[in-house]
């Protein structure tokens, strides 16, 4: 029997914001083996999270935060996301769920993040940041097929243009990154961004100008 998906999200975001992380704790193994989750199972799981974003509300945005690390970084136990680069589930839903990444920093990120961005002390902010750093694949040859890698590019595309500045980073840094396989197509990206959008901040400016060539850290 395989957990819920309302189980599957109170495993992954009901826990202290504060402390040790709780998938480094010696039960970790057995406790997300209990949950009897197939790959399949995994990636509809995390599709329904990216466009139920209400589920999230009854969570402080610091344990928001815990959870996107553990979800998307290559450094989780569980490495959940690996799966959406893989055969084993169809191509059409690994895809759904990338594209559902976008409504993800549209309906929570954006309102939860209002204003300028603060990725020197705040968690929530420094982990939507991360979000497509920690992402386990930059475009790379053996990581996800060429039409997975450009569902990738557009969904960063598609937050970049959100009126919100955590968001804009986000996509950015993603960008930034991917420029290293994908040079031409990032530079169209951020140059179709920088032409139609009045309302830049001039630090957001600044970082595109740089992430454009993939000169970010």
């Amino acid at each position: 029997m395989s957990a819920t998906f309302e189980q599957w999200v109170q495993t992954v975001f009901d826990h202290p914001s504060e402390g040790p992380e709780w998938h480094w704790d010696a039960t970790f193994d057995s406790l997300w083996q209990s949950l009897g989750l197939s790959n399949v199972l995994t990636v509809e799981y995390l599709t329904r999270l990216f466009l139920e974003t209400h589920r999230l509300k009854k969570y402080s945005l610091a344990q928001v935060a815990k959870g996107i690390w553990f979800l998307i970084g290559d450094a989780s136990p569980a490495q959940p996301t690996y799966v959406l680069l893989g055969p084993e589930v169809s191509f059409g839903e690994r895809a759904a769920c990338i594209r559902a990444m976008s409504n993800f920093f549209r309906d929570f990120v954006a309102p939860a993040a209002p204003g300028p961005y603060e990725i020197e002390s705040d968690p929530f902010h420094i982990a939507c940041y991360m979000w497509w750093d920690i992402f386990p694949t930059w475009g790379g040859p053996q990581a996800g097929e060429p039409e997975l890698h450009t569902t990738c590019l557009k969904v960063m595309a598609e937050v970049l243009d959100l009126p919100s500045e955590l968001c804009r980073l986000s996509a950015l840094h993603g960008l930034n990154h991917w420029h290293l396989h994908y040079a031409e197509q990032v530079e169209r990206v951020v140059d179709a961004f920088l032409d139609k959008q009045g309302n830049v901040t001039p630090r957001i400016r600044e970082y595109a100008s740089s992430a454009r060539h993939g000169l970010c850290q």
